[in-house]
């Protein structure tokens, strides 16, 4: 028997790859499966290149419809939710006889899988609460956890005042591809929605080598006035910009953590309050923390002391922790 890993997309698929990487050496050829958010072909390209890359055994690839996504108004999770739990059922249906173990990495992706699941094929289900989420908690995780008594992995003791039954197994973070140099520049990194007052920030400074990831924002909003500056919406190669930079400067989530931890970068967190249903200003002061970093808020600061900043923290020694996905794996390996 074999596990299925609810890759929400974003983040949520970086919890679920991290822990695939650790039970691709102890699942003994069993496939992994992956249910993913339908048409999310980043999750996909995402998972096909660094699980194949790391074992020669096969995934499955699943699909359930995503009921809600970024910005769009709730009562659109109520519209899509009968597909979503149609869709449930036909994976399961698919995959029953394969499957004894179901991973929730969160987001309201993960609800009707994992409700499925347990309820109606007896799977025994766990669940990850995001990393971010250190004083306060994700709706999709809290329900499970207190109206289906979903055993939850937490990166934190912290986060034990939210799962107070919860199983701390240190951060979960996906492993470096790439083997890390530093070649001079800044990276910047704000995901899918971009951050504008970051970049206005940043186009302020005398800085000269810096890299931009700009998401929905116009890369040549940047270039327009740092014509020496590289600006890109996305890149799925994004971990060999993180490999050779010097510094990263990134928003809450687990990209900066991975920065950190996996390939041992100095960062700063810049807090975006645009972000769409993620942790706090107070969630994000507490993981800058953790990543012995500061916490900057790009419209309370100036230019110069973003710049300041920068200097203090590019010679910055990252903290060390063992990768939670590897305790996450062997309770997995110990409950097949």
């Amino acid at each position: 028997m074999s596990v299925a890993l609810i890759a929400s997309g974003g983040g949520h698929t970086g919890y679920a790859i991290a822990i695939a990487e650790e039970l691709v050496t102890i699942l003994n050829g069993e496939p992994i499966v992956f249910i993913v958010p339908r048409n999310d072909y980043w999750s996909i390209s995402r998972i096909i290149k660094r699980i194949r890359r790391a074992s020669k055994k096969y995934i499955v690839i699943e699909h359930v419809v995503k009921p809600r996504k970024p910005l769009e108004p709730w009562h659109i999770f109520v519209v899509k939710s009968p597909q979503a739990i149609y869709d449930s059922f036909k994976v399961f249906k698919k995959v029953k006889e394969l499957v004894s173990i179901v991973v929730c990495t969160g987001s309201n992706h993960s609800l009707y899988p994992t409700i499925v699941s347990k309820l109606f094929y007896g799977k025994k289900v766990f669940c990850i609460e995001a990393i971010d989420r250190i004083i306060t908690s994700s709706k999709t995780v809290k329900v499970l956890y207190e109206i289906f008594n979903t055993p939850t992995f937490i990166h934190w003791v912290e986060q034990r005042r939210n799962y107070p039954r919860g199983l701390v197994t240190g951060p979960v973070y996906e492993k470096p591809l790439y083997e890390p140099s530093n070649e001079g520049y800044i990276l910047v990194t704000t995901g899918t929605m971009g951050n504008k007052k970051l970049f206005d920030l940043l186009l302020n400074t005398s800085l000269e080598n810096v890299v931009v990831q700009t998401g929905r924002i116009d890369p040549g909003y940047i270039l327009k006035y740092k014509p020496s500056w590289k600006a890109f919406r996305f890149d799925p190669d994004i971990d060999k910009w993180i490999a050779n930079a010097s510094l990263v400067i990134s928003h809450q989530g687990l990209t900066i953590v991975e920065a950190a931890l996996a390939y041992r970068k100095p960062v700063i967190l810049a807090f975006n309050p645009e972000l769409p249903s993620t942790s706090k200003y107070i969630d994000a002061l507490f993981l800058a923390k953790k990543l012995n970093s500061i916490l900057i808020n790009p419209v309370e600061i100036t230019s110069d002391r973003l710049e300041e900043i920068i200097n203090e923290y590019v010679g910055k020694t990252p903290p060390h922790y063992c990768n939670g996905a590897e305790i996450i794996a062997k309770i997995i390996k110990d409950n097949l």
